[in-house]
């Protein structure tokens, strides 16, 4: 088993902070759509917005602990960011700071969107799964995807009109049943409006959810969520287990802050029970971190190397399940998160290969930053 080492300083370092204390959707494999009150031990961190003043302070303890050579934060962890009616000032400070900043949206609301542009957040991600309808909503409840489509192309203009060097990365979720006709489309889409598109392997979270359904307690409504799923828990857990020594990148080098300010184990976790400290502001970072290197939540996600799955550490082992369950469903791709090629025609030919939309040229990621570029997918 690893034993944990406080890391003094990483190269980058990543907070997650929730602006947002709650989602216009109910996804099925969020927490925010799939947690009911009466399953949750203590109960839910606030719902609200993040007051502004607290985030200034919060940013200029992230400044003072200097704990890496490069600082990238994000707007977001189970909220939507475009519901805060501050949300582009949030992104100006945080720029203004000299901090990469990144925000995620489900685009299905087009609240703020112009100021957001305007504000010029360094990444912009559009979070879907499907083209059309029948498909979306199974996997985004509560969405309607030509609220999506257009807004998407109402990004596009903006970005045009105020010629933004914002990164838009359309992130699309596989499952088994989107991997046809849907993809093909927004792989269209995404190339008419020249943006970055990254297929992931779709996961359930969060992670009390996940151990519960690996200890054999799962709801119905859950179970269904997770047959949707390329690959089955326990199939992941297996495929991990060769490489139980390494450390988690959740709480090595990222933190996860709620609305109020608070610290949250990391950024799988969703009950209020796992808030490691109620004040980011008043504790150091390495207490901090040495609060939550001995939080006794890590030894059964550890154990059951959900941390490698949560951070795609199993790597090549996920496509291999994934394209098992994807060829049992006759999809129309070969999908592959971890290799080349990424996307190619279930025809067998080695010249099938679909080249995903990439947008504008940004520079390429190395050492450190390129790993950090495979976290964020997710």
């Amino acid at each position: 088993m690893y034993k944990p080492t406080i890391h003094p300083r990483n190269k980058v370092f990543t907070y997650w902070i929730d602006i947002v204390g709650t989602c216009n959707l109910r996804c099925p494999t969020c927490p925010t759509g799939n947690v009911l009150d009466s399953e949750l031990s203590v109960g839910r961190n606030p719902t609200g917005f993040m007051d502004l003043n607290l985030y200034k302070n919060i940013l200029k303890k992230i400044k003072a602990d200097n704990v890496s050579d490069r600082t990238e934060i994000h707007l977001y962890t189970w909220g939507e960011p475009l519901l805060h009616p501050k949300v582009a000032q949030f992104i100006s400070t945080t720029r203004e700071m000299g901090f990469y900043c990144g925000i995620s949206s489900n685009l299905n609301l087009d609240k703020n969107i112009k100021d957001v542009i305007k504000a010029e957040p360094n990444f912009f991600r559009v979070s879907l799964s499907g083209f059309y309808q029948d498909q979306y909503k199974l996997t985004h409840k509560r969405g309607d995807i030509r609220i999506v489509k257009s807004n998407m192309y109402k990004l596009r203009s903006l970005l045009d009109q105020y010629k933004s060097k914002t990164n838009v990365q359309v992130l699309y979720h596989i499952y088994k049943h989107n991997a046809g006709d849907d993809l093909t489309m927004i792989i269209k889409l995404c190339e008419e409006l020249n943006f970055n598109l990254n297929p992931v392997w779709a996961y359930f979270m969060p992670l009390e959810k996940t151990l519960d359904y690996l200890n054999g307690k799962v709801s119905n409504e859950d179970k269904n969520t997770i047959d949707m799923l390329a690959m089955e828990p326990h199939d992941v857990a297996q495929a991990a287990s060769f490489n139980l020594d390494s450390d988690c990148t959740l709480r090595k080098n990222q933190v996860s802050l709620n609305i109020d300010g608070s610290v949250q184990l990391c950024c799988a976790t969703f009950d209020k029970a796992h808030v490691v400290t109620p004040s980011f502001i008043e504790i150091p970072h390495m207490e901090l971190q040495y609060l939550r290197y001995s939080n006794a939540m890590c030894t059964p996600c550890m154990e059951k190397d959900q941390h490698l799955y949560f951070t795609y550490d199993v790597g090549k082992k996920l496509d291999q399940l994934g394209e098992k369950n994807l060829s049992k469903n006759k999809s129309k791709f070969i999908f592959k998160q971890f290799s080349d090629p990424h996307l190619t025609l279930r025809t067998g030919s080695d010249n099938d290969e679909i080249k995903l939309p990439r947008g504008p040229q940004i520079k390429k990621a190395r050492g450190i930053r390129r790993y950090f570029n495979k976290i964020l997918k997710r």
